[in-house]
């Protein structure tokens, strides 16, 4: 057996790919080598270490205890070095955020707010992409991500900043030319017959579950529907006027409240998904991935906040939504 302070830094890195991918062939890809090669690297690894790092069984393979444990801190000791070269040629990255944002949130909710941090952070310069898409941390170029979920992302660390809450939205002028000055109070889902219910392909369910919620699935079979590609397509179709768009409150809460747009159900939908702030182990974050979360956790508790006061009829302060 050679000795362990012979182990080759390209056997660590096949390592840490194949363990990703939980596949030899997908990692032999990534590392221009062959499956067969992959395998006989990981068996001399294991050779040197006298444990089994993957259990095998058929294509994919899987972490042992142990080799979960020695992943893990071969991963850690390969972003300190990829890091440490940076740093030493003059391409440190450690004053750039890089974070991925769903495209609705990022537009709806973070975008506004964004200012916030930047005034009191300058130093940290924000690189923002908006996709739909999860990436793999420890191969895409993110800090964090934005992602929508129950909270359970296995690897990872997931913090919720708020839960969805859905509610149904359309234009003031559009309200009033359908139901003239029939009281907001008075209003029921039987009255959505009347509009049109504006749907978005990437949130399919949400009015049948909104409408089922409220006891009224019957009204999705006698309304006009409008589809569109997008949740934000959807809200901006109802600032618009063209119809009742069901949407997150956290959302729609800055045009409500501008009077742009109503929300007249007292029904609220709960939903049990939401926004989370998602990252690798936070043990050992670096100092502009812990100021943001710091940030963008207190925003979110401010958010919850207002729209809890806003449903208990308590107003809230328009200053305050900056």
């Amino acid at each position: 057996m050679r000795l362990l302070s012979q182990v080759n830094l390209n056997s660590l890195k096949i390592v840490e790919s194949a363990a990703r991918h939980g596949n030899f062939t997908r990692a032999g890809e990534e590392q221009f080598i062959t499956a067969s090669a992959v395998s006989q690297r990981v068996k001399s690894l294991e050779d040197q270490l006298r444990f089994k790092i993957f259990q095998r069984g058929g294509n994919a393979v899987s972490l042992t205890p142990e080799g979960e444990t020695y992943v893990s801190r071969v991963r850690e000791a390969l972003e300190r070095i990829v890091a440490a070269s940076m740093e030493a040629t003059g391409q440190s990255q450690a004053h750039v955020l890089k974070i991925s944002v769903l495209p609705t949130f990022a537009a709806r909710w973070l975008f506004p707010r964004l200012p916030a941090f930047q005034r009191q952070y300058p130093d940290i310069e924000m690189r923002v992409s908006t996709s739909y898409a999860t990436h793999e941390f420890a191969t895409s170029e993110y800090d964090l991500e934005i992602r929508y979920g129950d909270g359970s992302f296995p690897g990872l660390q997931g913090d919720l900043l708020f839960k969805e809450d859905l509610t149904p939205v359309c234009s003031r002028k559009l309200f009033h030319e359908i139901l003239g000055d029939k009281p907001l109070s008075k209003v029921t889902p039987d009255d959505l017959r009347h509009f049109t219910l504006l749907h978005s392909d990437t949130c399919t369910q949400n009015w049948q579950s909104w409408l089922g919620f409220a006891g009224a699935s019957f009204v999705l079979g006698e309304t006009k529907n409008i589809y569109f590609d997008s949740c934000m397509m959807s809200y901006e179709a109802a600032n618009a006027g063209m119809g009742f768009a069901v949407a997150n409150r956290a959302y729609m809460a800055s045009d409500i409240r501008a009077e742009r747009l109503v929300a007249p159900f007292a029904i609220h939908h709960p939903n049990t998904a939401g926004w989370y702030f998602v990252s690798p182990d936070t043990q050992h974050a670096a100092r502009k991935v812990v100021l943001f979360k710091q940030w963008v956790m207190a925003e979110a508790a401010l958010t919850q906040r207002q729209l809890d006061q806003e449903i208990a009829g308590v107003p809230v302060k328009r200053a305050a939504m900056a």
